[in-house]
């Protein structure tokens, strides 16, 4: 019975250490932190607001926590024109670029992208070949760059906001020519 007993007892410690559970050393699994709420950014933005940041297309805003982000318009463009695409609309390509001076890996997963046409909800678009995806991370001390198309129809004021994580909502607003 003795034997029993001890090849049961290695058995159980050796479910328990595949479990996480065992007794002695440390637990190899690490619990992934979770990628916080991006704040809301939909609507028209409105300078009173708490938690937006407004800035000029073209310009640069640096966060509390060292972010950098600026947007700007690197061209209008028609989708036809670039392939295939059956779409014939005015889009906004809107350049973004990120440089992460926060201390830590800046997730961008869980990014939150509006487009506002002249105080209206626009569609926002990808195009192969046209539009760049963002990374998911951005590395401590590096930068990123990637690129969204806002539709324009026949409007001239765009407003294009980014939520990352908890932070403020950014806006860029300005007249696109084109």
């Amino acid at each position: 019975m003795t034997r029993n007993r001890v090849i049961a007892a290695v058995a159980v410690l050796s479910l328990l250490s595949l479990a996480g559970c065992g007794s002695g050393g440390e637990d190899d699994t690490a619990t992934p932190t979770p990628i916080p709420e991006p704040p809301e950014v939909t609507g028209t933005p409105d300078p009173q607001q708490p938690g937006w940041v407004l800035s000029d297309l073209g310009g640069e805003v640096e966060l509390d926590d060292g972010l950098r982000l600026s947007a700007e318009v690197g061209e209008v463009f028609v989708p036809d024109d670039f392939g295939s695409y059956d779409d014939s609309g005015r889009y906004a390509l809107v350049v973004v670029s990120a440089t992460n001076g926060t201390g830590a890996p800046l997730t961008l997963d869980g990014m939150v992208v509006e487009c506002v046409v002249d105080g209206i909800p626009a569609e926002r678009a990808t195009f192969d070949g046209i539009t760049v995806v963002p990374p998911s991370v951005v590395e401590e001390g590096g930068d990123a760059a990637w690129s969204e198309a806002c539709s324009l129809g026949e409007g001239q004021g765009l407003e294009f906001g980014l939520g990352i994580g908890d932070r403020d909502a950014v806006w860029f607003m300005g007249a696109v020519e084109g």
